[in-house]
């Protein structure tokens, strides 16, 4: 069945977590290592530059003004029990609005959501002709950066598209149609997923 892309514009809003994490040590959960976060409160975030690069900016608070929270996890999915030297991380995920007026953090999005990645603007090579850098949500969970450089490019040090994309999002067309390189036949291949996207759908290969 294919599915039916849309397009997400940022709003001036973020939801935060606390999170703590282990990194270093192995677990059975969904992750590779231990982690757990629980929702705290929505702050206000706008697009600005941060030592030169355009990024989310927000209120400026950190896991240390939360010290003490009563909603700070305790255990990682798996039963392991976050110690006091684990990381302690205030997580922002910025929200994101569709033309329904439906809401979502591009984390929670669904399959065929597609968005412009703002921060990638400073880097030319991975932003479209209309100057956006779009990715696109597809199965399963996996964020294709459209505008960005495909694994087994075979033109690295040129200036090209790996995919090339068509129409206006979110009715995009993506091929092999323009200055592009020998890599694929203009689909995505994840490890879980392979199709394209023509006329605003994806579709299994």
């Amino acid at each position: 069945m294919p599915i039916q892309c849309f397009w997400l514009e940022p709003t001036d809003r973020q939801k935060r977590y606390l999170r703590r994490y282990n990194g270093n040590l192995k677990c059975t959960g969904p992750m590779s290592y231990h982690d757990a976060m629980t929702f705290v409160d929505e702050s206000r975030e706008v697009m600005g530059e941060v030592h030169g690069s355009r990024c989310w900016v927000d209120d400026g608070k950190t896991a240390a003004d939360f010290k003490g929270h009563p909603l700070w996890p305790t255990h990682c999915v798996c039963g392991y029990e976050f110690q006091e030297n684990d990381e302690w991380q205030l997580f922002g995920s910025h929200i994101y609005r569709r033309v329904t007026g439906e809401e979502t953090t591009l984390r929670d999005a669904p399959e065929g959501a597609m968005w412009d990645a703002t921060w990638f603007h400073d880097h030319p090579g991975w932003c479209g002709p209309d100057g956006r850098s779009i990715l696109c949500k597809v199965p399963t969970n996996h964020d294709w950066h459209i505008d960005g450089p495909c694994s087994n490019c075979t033109r690295p040090n040129e200036p090209h598209k790996c995919w090339v994309r068509h129409g206006e999002p979110p009715n995009l067309t993506v091929d092999k149609n323009g200055d592009t390189c020998a890599a694929g036949a203009g689909s995505i291949l994840t490890r879980t997923w392979h199709g394209f996207l023509r006329n605003g759908e994806l579709i299994t290969a």
